[in-house]
């Protein structure tokens, strides 16, 4: 009989971390305000990506914030159980879709949480929920958002499934909040089933429970307690006022009911995308109770186009479409392909070792026919090679020529909505670029408008301006890229650029012109920048 390990919780994965890997982790003691300072601290350490931990919050005494736990593919397979981030995405698709057997073993100590029932006690805003961007909420003024909130909801037309979906949660009174279903998912079927029936749905958010639920919930799945009941110790209590059970080890519990006559105009909020998003299905609940634990973490995770907020939702749809692909294509060759954090999916890098001809182009074609939502531009290589933006272009250049044998173009292509460049009917091209780099010795020449990047078998020019210095690969970005960071100028090609316009393919020469105008780009207030930056800087030596 195999024994099933104990999920990680949010507290003891933070101090396996502490243990086990110091260097990921950094505690924050100075006084932190929830008003864009967390976000501001993570937007100055992105490059380290650590775990945040925050320890003394203005106005919230006995409270914590930790953030940015899925932020690295290393930290996801810990959690997952897994030793990498390739056999998460190899197996986390039969993880998520197996059978769920397993009964719910239920905790039934009445004290696992302090109840909070009260109108006195029963505020929202006694949370330490953050503001993150400065825009977040602009069109009513209420800027705080729960960004980890886990929405669990029976299925109204079968008691036995319990689903778990991710909502932005905006409160605007003390006992309710705003919410967005955009996913068009579970949640969004079981709350327009109470709104035909006109019937008020119980509904419990969870802010911080055992970290694989986090996973589950970004698999497009049902029945996720069940689920993870299957692989991992998991237990439960009983909720206070909602029949709808809560992980024992959740930090903190809303218990709410949708109410179905009601609408809220949140938002904007910052997207996946790195720009304020619009869209918004303003649902709105009424709490009726709220759970703590005792010092309670809050969790948080970071909007916008952050690495953890672009793993959760892509890494399960990272393993469904390997899995796809795998199945199909020839066992012969090994294949690798990743999603960088930063292009939000629109963007994807890949290589096939030792291929058959023309096996590179059709894993390319592949990656956009099994990911329609997003994958819009894709490099292959034939043969092992870094899988980063600047590898991608280096390998590129290095082409003899630019003809349809190494180029796969679909014009006028599905994409999702939130993708800022689609045409007006909707649609984006899509583009498979297949080269051969060998990962030669690189020299770097930076001016103030360009930059140079010289490998001897063909030149990439990164410009803010016209091309003017025309090189081999030409790269044209708008001038807030920093045109020194591979990461601003993929997140420039992923999100500032259509395929079916804005690629212009000669036999020697390809121009990248990434510098379409897109919304407003998710920034936190610049005085607060400068207040994070200067602390950062000055305390960096706690942080090495």
């Amino acid at each position: 009989m195999t024994v099933k390990p104990d999920a990680y919780t949010i507290r003891s994965f933070v101090e396996d971390l502490k243990r086990k890997h110091p260097e990921q982790i950094i505690e924050i003691e100075d006084d932190v305000s929830i008003d864009y300072e967390p976000t501001a601290y993570y937007l100055s350490l992105r490059k380290r990506n650590p775990v945040l931990v925050f320890k003394n919050l203005v106005g919230f005494k006995n409270f914590s914030i930790v953030t940015n736990i899925f932020g690295s593919e290393e930290r996801l397979a810990m959690l997952s159980g897994l030793s990498s981030i390739r056999e998460v995405i190899e197996k986390w698709s039969g993880i998520a879709n197996g059978i769920p057997t397993e009964n719910l073993v239920f905790n039934n100590q009445r004290d696992s949480f302090r109840a909070l029932t009260s109108d006195k006690d029963l505020n929202l805003f006694n949370l330490p929920i953050p503001s993150h961007f400065e825009m977040d909420g602009s069109r009513r003024g209420f800027s705080r958002y729960i960004t980890s909130g886990l929405t669990t909801t029976i299925d109204p037309e079968n008691e036995d499934v319990i689903n778990l979906s991710f909502a932005r949660i905006q409160p605007f009174e003390k006992k309710k909040f705003a919410f967005d279903a955009g996913s068009r998912g579970h949640l969004w079927k079981y709350l327009n089933i109470s709104k035909e029936r006109r019937e008020r749905m119980k509904m419990t958010i969870l802010v911080g429970p055992n970290p694989i639920f986090y996973l589950l919930a970004a698999s497009f799945i049902d029945n996720e307690f069940r689920k993870a009941s299957k692989i991992l110790n998991v237990e439960f209590s009983r909720g206070h006022k909602n029949d709808i059970p809560i992980p024992t080890d959740t930090e903190i519990a809303i218990e709410a009911e949708f109410l179905p006559g009601e609408t809220f105009e949140e938002g904007p909020f910052a997207e996946y995308a790195g720009y304020m998003g619009y869209d918004s299905t303003k649902f709105v609940a009424e709490v009726k109770s709220i759970l703590i634990k005792r010092d309670p973490i809050y969790y948080d995770i970071q909007p916008s186009n952050s690495s953890e907020h672009v793993n959760l939702f892509s890494i399960p749809r990272s393993s469904i479409v390997m899995k796809s692909i795998l199945a199909a294509l020839p066992k012969v060759s090994d294949y690798q392909v990743v999603w960088p954090h930063y292009g939000g999916r629109f963007i994807s890098f890949g290589y096939v070792v030792n291929p058959e001809p023309g096996l590179a182009k059709q894993l390319g074609i592949s990656i956009l026919g099994h990911d329609p939502l997003w994958n819009k531009v894709v490099f292959v290589n034939e043969g092992q090679t870094e899988l980063t933006m600047e590898a991608s272009l280096v390998n590129l250049a290095q082409s003899s020529e630019f003809s349809e044998k190494e180029i796969a173009r679909v014009s006028n292509s599905y994409i999702i909505s939130s993708d800022p460049t689609r045409d007006e009917s909707g649609n984006s091209g899509k583009i498979v670029f297949v080269t051969r780099g060998r990962s030669p010795k690189i020299k770097r020449e930076v001016r103030d408008d360009h930059v140079i990047i010289s490998t001897g078998n063909g030149n990439v020019l990164i410009t803010h301006k016209e091309v003017m210095e025309e090189q081999k690969v030409n790269v044209v970005v708008s001038d807030d890229i920093d045109i020194t960071d591979e990461e601003q100028i993929g997140w420039a090609i992923a999100t500032r650029l259509n395929p079916d316009k804005d690629i212009k393919i000669e036999r020697n020469k390809i121009t990248f012109l990434a510098r379409r105008k897109v919304p407003s780009v998710a920034h936190v207030p610049e005085n607060v920048k400068e207040k994070i930056e200067k602390r950062v800087t000055s305390l960096s030596g706690r942080f090495h």
